[in-house]
């Protein structure tokens, strides 16, 4: 990812020229040279001693754990005495003995130094550069989905102090409670850096106000599809002044009042939104003179068991812009990908920043998969949707294992033809379902549910 953009970042073909000969087949450093690295510890200031954990191993090593099935410390380390990304490895004493040692103590420690800045700066670079190399020919491909979710935490005292857990009558509940927003690329999949905080607490933030920041780093001309959630006024506010155009779903109440009172039936209607009282005094960072000129359109689509009411400042046709807004479930399928492929369901992390830089760490491994199914779905003229993220995820894990023990650019080149191969036939099959509510499968519990100290049985 350090050459043009127009060479795929993955591709053999586009390798890092310095440190080649030392790097040959290391995929990562492709993706992310030494020359980033370098750059990045001279803006954070950051002193290494000569040592096995640097910053680049200590990111390699945190990223092959988000993409091994297990994904414990042990399971890293093994992995780096075994010779995976062996080229990361600056020349220090261990290294030049072969004496490196199984225990996770010192990997465990480096983690806990990263700085989160640097941390963020990778996952942003993840996203930015690789979708320079994707191709962007249609209206498709400035497509991105906004949405929000949460993630369980630990329960240290460091943590609750910054994530406090949720309360009720009954008093405060065990798990602190990070919320995050996240920002989707509909055709690639690629995952903006999430922007976060705590979900409850005096402190606690909202998903439209962590979408600010997601939607100011949109490449220019993009296209935001929003859910209903999303559906104010601050949110496309903030999209046309960076020169977006938005689709959201607004709800019923909403869509009536920008329509005088009333509803119509299905079909389409040249609107001006202009913020309420409500939205000034939640968002006073809104201009006087705001105002937002659009269209409303209301649809039924077949098959749909709701009547759809959306806002647009597309200039695309009714029909052409309607069904666009089923794209929107794409990032209900990566919200699934990234908490049960890549584990974000939970982050064991103990502190705070250490929570923080999991986070993102997950995001880069999760933007290498859906680089490389992108690369392979262009090999194939496919959708790379239609490619399984779990099969491929378990694919390029395989390749970096394989990848280890390559000591020529030709055997590299060879594996790499291997593992796109693998993942064209990764393809996902095609299921007609009928649209059902959404349910929860029940988790059931083999245990007593434990009691706090003090409280009645």
């Amino acid at each position: 990812m350090d050459g043009t953009t127009q060479d795929n970042a993955f591709s053999p073909s586009a390798p890092d020229a310095e440190h080649r000969k030392r790097q040959t087949g290391n995929w990562f450093a492709r993706t992310l040279p030494h020359s980033f690295f370098e750059s990045l510890k001279r803006d954070l200031e950051v002193v290494e001693n000569s040592c096995i954990f640097t910053l680049p191993v200590t990111v390699w090593l945190m990223i092959l754990q988000r993409l091994s099935p297990r994904g414990t410390l042990a399971t890293a380390v093994g992995e780096l005495v075994n010779g995976n990304e062996r080229a990361l490895l600056a020349p220090c004493k261990r290294v030049r003995e072969g004496s490196i040692s199984l225990a996770t103590g010192a990997y465990s420690q480096a983690r806990q130094r990263v700085p989160v800045e640097a941390v963020r700066r990778i996952a942003e670079r993840t996203f930015e550069r690789l979708l320079e190399v994707a191709p962007r020919t249609g209206l498709r491909d400035r497509l991105f989905v906004l949405d929000g979710s949460s993630i369980r935490l630990s329960n240290t005292a460091a943590l609750t102090k910054v994530y406090p857990p949720a309360e009720n009558q009954h008093g405060a509940s065990h798990w602190p409670v990070m919320r995050v927003a996240v920002m989707h690329h509909v055709v690639t999949g690629l995952a903006m850096a999430p922007q976060f905080g705590p979900m409850y607490g005096p402190e606690a933030v909202s998903e439209q106000g962590l979408a600010a920041p997601l939607i100011g780093r949109l490449p220019p001309g993009s296209v935001l599809i929003g859910d209903r959630n999303f559906g104010i006024f601050a949110i496309a506010w903030c999209a046309q002044v960076q020169g977006h155009k938005v689709l959201v779903r607004l709800s019923q109440s909403r869509a009536a009042r920008l329509n005088g009172g009333v509803l119509d039936c299905e079909g389409e209607r040249t609107v001006i939104w202009e913020p309420s009282r409500a939205d000034r005094r939640s968002h006073p960072a809104i201009s006087a003179d705001a105002r937002i000129e659009g269209r409303l359109i209301v649809a039924k689509p077949e098959g749909a068991q709701e009547i759809l009411y959306l806002f647009t400042t597309m200039e695309e046709p009714a029909g052409q812009v309607t069904p666009l807004y089923n794209e929107r479930w794409n990032i209900e399928t990566d919200l699934r990908s990234l908490k049960e492929q890549v584990r974000l369901h939970t982050i064991p992390a103990r502190s705070p920043d250490l929570v923080a830089a999991e986070l993102l760490i997950a995001i880069a491994a999760y933007n290498f998969v859906r680089a490389v199914m992108a690369e392979a779905a262009r090999q194939i003229d496919h959708d790379p949707r239609r490619l399984s993220f779990s099969r491929s995820r378990e694919a390029v894990y395989a390749f970096t294992r394989a990848a280890a023990a390559v000591e020529s650019e030709k055997e590299f080149e060879r594996r790499w033809k291997i593992l796109l191969r693998s993942l064209t036939q990764c393809k996902l099959p095609k299921r007609n379902r009928p649209p059902t509510p959404r349910l929860v499968w029940p988790h059931p519990h083999g245990f007593p549910v434990r009691k706090t100290p003090g409280s009645k049985i």
